[in-house]
């Protein structure tokens, strides 16, 4: 069954954050916790209020330590129960990966193994000095499908995924943002204040057009025959016949901030 506490949503204007809320277990997800997150990602696609989504995890010690290992003995020891495990989080990084608005993750502490891989699913990495990063499942014992590896060489490259699952080891912030697993690394105590500026400047654009720059970019980084070109296309059409874009015309030349609605 599932339980929302362990899962957080708030909503702050057009911008909501969700809080992985187990800092007692360094917010390990746990398959309860998998399922709400699924379920909390499919809510914010749908609503329309919603133009930029924060990832995080409560406390300072833990962005999200990944799986909770302590379940596995219970829940993912037979093929059976693998199958439906797998399944399950399956689902989760899928309506994370594609809900189509910008996804920022706020990275206080450690993001390790699937905590490591939740993080890559965002648009956007801010993370505070102290954090600390690693994929773990040689240490465990535990085995990466192509669909895990490809996932991670796409996003950090074959090199770098190599040394992170060969070794297992703790990439310590500066060594994160020289090898592109961040977008920027800033203190601890401004990593807040960072995180909610960029949110709110996002939000603060027009949100049509976000979300088919958002769309675009994922194409992009397709094989040029599996690209949606008609969809990429029909997407910027819809943005140039909005009222956000006559909008955006209007407080040019007025100089003033534009007030898009997403329409």
């Amino acid at each position: 069954m599932n339980d929302p506490k362990q899962i957080l949503v708030e909503r702050d204007g057009h911008v909501a954050r969700v809080t992985i809320n187990r800092p007692e277990r360094r917010n390990a997800v746990s398959f309860a916790a998998w399922q709400s997150l699924a379920a909390s990602f499919e809510n914010l696609a749908a609503d329309p209020a919603v133009r930029v989504v924060v990832l995080t995890g409560a406390g300072d010690r833990a962005f999200c330590a990944g799986n909770d290992i302590s379940e596995f003995a219970e829940k993912r020891s037979t093929p059976e129960q693998i199958e439906i495990y797998d399944a399950v989080t399956t689902h989760a990084f899928e309506v994370i990966r594609g809900i189509e608005k910008p996804l920022v993750a706020r990275v206080l502490g450690s993001a390790v193994g699937g905590g490591f891989e939740l993080m890559q699913l965002c648009d956007l990495r801010i993370a505070g000095a102290g954090a600390r990063f690693a994929m773990t499942p040689a240490r465990l014992g535990l085995g990466y499908t192509l669909d895990d590896v490809q996932s991670l060489v796409d996003r950090i490259g074959a090199s770098a995924a190599r040394e992170m699952l060969f070794t297992g080891r703790l990439f310590d912030a500066a060594e994160a943002e020289r090898l592109g697993f961040v977008n920027r690394v800033v203190p601890d105590a401004e990593l807040d204040a960072a995180v909610d500026s960029c949110a709110a400047e996002i939000a603060g654009n027009a949100p049509l057009a976000i979300r088919a720059i958002k769309v675009a970019i994922g194409e992009a980084v397709k094989p040029p025959a599996e690209r949606d070109r008609d969809r990429c296309d029909a997407l910027a059409a819809a943005c140039n016949a909005s009222e956000d874009y006559r909008e955006g015309q209007r407080a040019f030349a007025e100089r003033r901030s534009p007030r898009f609605r997403g329409r």
